[in-house]
């Protein structure tokens, strides 16, 4: 059982035992004074399915809730990998964002306040490319035709399909790993022939993509990861 934790005993507890686990994931259980020390154990390891989930949770709590500084050594993502941001100012240069040599490098005298502007738009630009570009490639070779390809800032829906099969995707994508991004796109094309999560239609993207839980189930450990 891999779960640390520290005890507190009480003489004016009488019989029952409880958990609590702080905002920074430590667990504290509280026990009547005289109760044995296998009965905390039996009671933590009923509870550590819950306990494991609690804390994850509380572990990515604290990473969306943690704004970006866009400040010299700060990691951001692009597919699937992170790379250090190096902030400068430039006066006669182009301000702005650009992805050179493995690092990103921002130009600009407030980047605090400039810093969200520039990435979004150029991870905006890069979503418009790429993912452009892979759903071409997989509505060709499944016939599958998508009348518009549309690019949003949602921080948890990574794509959709209307019902006029208009398909729009989070510029978030690009930030994923290559074969994440490809597991969404087909996921959405797939909607142009079943607008539902049927049977059927989780047939029809196991056809294309026979380990697609395997990336659904990365997309919601992960999705916390790239908040701007």
């Amino acid at each position: 059982m891999n779960i640390n934790y520290t005890v507190k005993r009480s003489r004016k507890r009488k019989r029952t035992i409880s958990l609590q686990i702080s905002d920074k994931s430590e667990l504290v259980i509280a026990a009547p004074y005289f109760t044995p020390m296998s009965e905390i154990n039996r009671f933590v390891r009923e509870k550590q399915n819950w306990i494991h989930k609690t804390i994850q949770k509380h572990k990515e709590d604290s990473i969306k809730n943690k704004a970006k500084e866009y400040i010299d050594g700060e990691m951001f993502y692009y597919l699937g990998e992170s790379f250090p941001l190096e902030v400068f100012f430039e006066q006669n240069e182009r301000k702005g964002l650009v992805f050179w040599g493995n690092r990103f490098y921002l130009n600009t005298a407030d980047a605090t306040e400039k810093g969200i502007f520039y990435f979004v738009s150029w991870y905006k630009k890069k979503a418009k490319q790429h993912l452009r570009q892979r759903v071409d490639f997989f509505g060709q070779k499944f016939n599958l035709r998508a009348n518009q390809v549309k690019i949003t800032s949602a921080e948890k829906r990574w794509g959709s399909c209307s019902a006029d099969d208009n398909l729009s995707f989070s510029f978030r994508l690009m930030m994923a790993p290559p074969d994440i991004i490809d597991y969404v796109i087909v996921h959405e094309l797939m909607h142009i022939k079943e607008k539902n999560h049927s049977a059927a239609f989780w047939k029809s993207v196991e056809m294309v993509m026979p380990e697609y839980k395997i990336h659904r189930r990365w997309l919601k450990e992960n999705h916390h990861k790239f908040i701007l």
